[in-house]
């Protein structure tokens, strides 16, 4: 077998590894305490997608969830390059929310550059009342050629703290 036909299904074989532990990682990791109360006072019996969220890097999400339709915008407070995200560093969100009181949510933006990111997570109540939001992301840059694909994803994970309703 040639290295032409192997790479492919390498990449395929990988894909499906990486997409599998990012499945397993988000089902069994344990809910961390917030930072940030997002509702004092107030008695909360299920997580509302719909407000404002902040990450622990200082990026913003604003979102309105109409039934399964969630939309808003992006504010990021970090790029992997000056500029990457645009002059205003803001994109558009589309996404999907389940139901349930601890519903799993997934949006993406497509930035200015024409890099794109998703994030895939569950919002989860804590003691407190206060509303996390646990995601994993990819960002997806632009890359010049085939050559320059191999640093163009990249994945991580980020808590959002709801700060507003």
């Amino acid at each position: 077998m040639s290295l032409t036909h192997s790479v492919p299904q390498l990449l395929t074989k990988m894909s499906s590894i990486m997409w599998y532990l990012l499945f397993v990682t988000l089902i069994t990791s344990p809910t961390v305490a917030a930072n940030e109360s997002s509702t004092q006072n107030m008695k909360v019996d299920a997580c509302n997608i719909s407000g404002v969220w902040r990450n622990e890097l200082g990026s913003t999400l604003r979102v309105k969830a109409e039934g399964s339709e969630v939309r808003g915008v992006y504010l990021t407070a970090v790029e992997s390059v000056s500029g990457a995200a645009g002059l205003n560093r803001t994109a558009q969100i589309l996404g999907l929310v389940g139901d349930g009181t601890q519903p799993t949510v997934s949006f993406s933006v497509l930035w200015e550059k024409g890099s794109c990111s998703a994030w895939v997570g569950q919002c989860f109540l804590l003691g407190d009342s206060a509303q996390v939001l646990r995601t994993f992301w990819i960002l997806r840059s632009v890359a010049d050629n085939l050559s320059g694909d191999w640093g163009s994803t990249r994945l991580g994970e980020d808590l959002f703290f709801k700060i507003s309703n």
